[in-house]
C-alpha cells in the first residue's frame, strides 16, 4: 500500500479519490487482458504498455527515477538501471493486476510459480508448529504466496488492513478493495485489523497458530513503535508483530520473497532465526529486502512511505 495506514486510519474517508478515476479506466482492460489475451501475450502488452505510461508521464517518470537512485544511493550500480526503473515497476504492476483479474475470472488458473525452500516450511508443520510467513512489503508476492499455500494445503490465514485495496474512498474501497478481497479470500481467509479490530485479529491468529495454522504477515510500518534502521542510503521503518507472534505462540517464521523468472515468478521461503532481540530478528529481515530489490527492483515500490532517502531520523531525547 503506497500509504501510511495509521494516518489513513485517522481521518474521515473522501467519497471519491482522484484514483478512483485511474482505476475506473485501467481495471476494465486488466478483465479485457485477463479473459482475451494469451498469457505470453498479456506480458507483451503490459510490457509495451508500460513503456507508453512512461513515455506519456516523464515527469512522474523522473521523480521514480530520482527517488530510487537517491534511497538506493551507491548500490544503484548493482541493481536496476534508474533508466528502465519507472517502466519495470508499472509493469510489474499491470502484471499483478492483470493476475487478480485472471483469478476473479477463472480461480483454477495459476501464473507460472517456481517455489524455493517449501521443504523446511514442511518439516515445521509435519514437527506440529505454526507457521509465521512474513511477506517482503511487495504486492505480488503476497498475492502469489496465496496461491501457493492454497494449492499445498497450507491454509493462509492473512493479516490484512480493513483498508486493504488499492482505493482510500469510500466508493472506491466498495468497488474495488472489495472486488480484490473476494478474489483473494477464495485462496485462503483474512484476518481484518483495524483501530477497532486490531486486538480481536491478533488473538485469532496466535489461535490459528497454537492449532498448527499458518499466519501471514506484510512487513509494513504499521506499528507504534517501528524498527528504525538504514536502508541503502535511505533509511526503512518495519514493523516487529511478526517474529513477536511467532515467538509468542511457538512457530517458526519464515521470511517469503518474489521476483520474476523467466517463465513467470519464483517464490522463496527462508527460515529466520527468532532473536531474544526481536530488532536482530527485523534487521535480518530488512538484509533479505535489500538483497531482493537488488536481485529484482521492478518487485518493488519506492512509492511507500516505508522507506525514505537520508539516514534515519535521530531518536528524540527526553527532557
Amino acid at each position: 500500500m503506497g500509504r501510511d495506514l495509521a494516518a489513513i486510519g485517522s481521518r474521515p474517508l473522501a467519497l471519491v479519490e482522484p484514483g478512483d478515476l485511474h482505476l475506473a479506466i485501467t481495471e476494465p482492460a486488466h478483465f479485457v487482458f485477463a479473459r482475451v489475451l494469451s498469457d505470453g501475450m498479456a506480458r507483451r502488452v503490459a510490457s509495451w504498455l508500460a513503456r507508453l505510461a512512461t513515455a506519456l508521464r516523464p515527469a512522474k517518470a523522473r521523480v521514480l527515477r530520482e527517488r530510487y537512485s537517491a534511497i538506493l544511493g551507491p548500490a544503484v550500480a548493482e541493481a536496476l538501471d534508474p533508466e528502465l526503473y519507472p517502466s519495470s515497476l508499472i509493469e510489474t504492476q499491470l502484471r499483478h493486476r492483470t493476475m487478480l483479474a485472471q483469478l476473479g475470472a477463472r480461480p483454477t488458473w495459476r501464473p507460472k510459480i517456481t517455489v524455493e525452500g517449501a521443504e523446511a516450511v514442511e518439516e515445521a508443520r509435519a514437527a506440529g508448529r505454526g507457521i509465521v510467513l512474513w511477506f517482503l512489503p511487495q504486492e505480488a508476492t503476497v498475492t502469489l504466496s496465496r496461491l501457493v499455500c492454497h494449492d499445498r494445503g497450507w491454509r493462509l490465514h492473512h493479516m490484512s488492513h480493513e483498508l486493504h485495496g488499492p482505493s482510500r474512498s469510500r466508493l472506491g474501497i466498495a468497488i474495488f478493495n472489495q472486488r480484490d478481497c473476494r478474489i483473494e479470500t477464495q485462496f485462503g481467509p483474512r484476518l481484518v485489523m483495524g483501530p477497532d479490530r486490531t486486538a480481536g485479529a491478533l488473538a485469532e491468529a496466535e489461535a490459528v497458530l497454537k492449532d498448527g495454522g499458518t499466519v501471514g504477515f506484510r512487513g509494513i510500518s504499521w506499528a507504534r513503535r517501528p524498527l528504525v534502521r538504514p536502508f541503502f542510503a535511505g533509511h526503512v521503518s518495519l514493523a516487529l508483530g511478526a517474529p513477536a507472534m511467532a515467538r509468542r505462540s511457538g512457530a517458526a517464521l519464515f521470511a517469503v520473497a518474489g521476483s520474476h523468472s523467466d517463465e513467470g515468478y519464483l517464490l522463496r521461503f527462508e527460515a529466520l532465526t527468532i532473536e531474544e532481540d526481536l530488532t536482530r530478528t527485523g534487521e535480518a529481515f530488512i538484509g533479505l529486502l535489500e538483497r531482493a530489490v537488488l536481485k529484482d527492483a521492478a518487485f518493488w515500490s519506492v512509492y511507500q512511505p516505508q522507506w525514505q532517502p537520508g539516514p534515519p531520523p535521530e531518536p528524540a531525547v527526553a527532557e
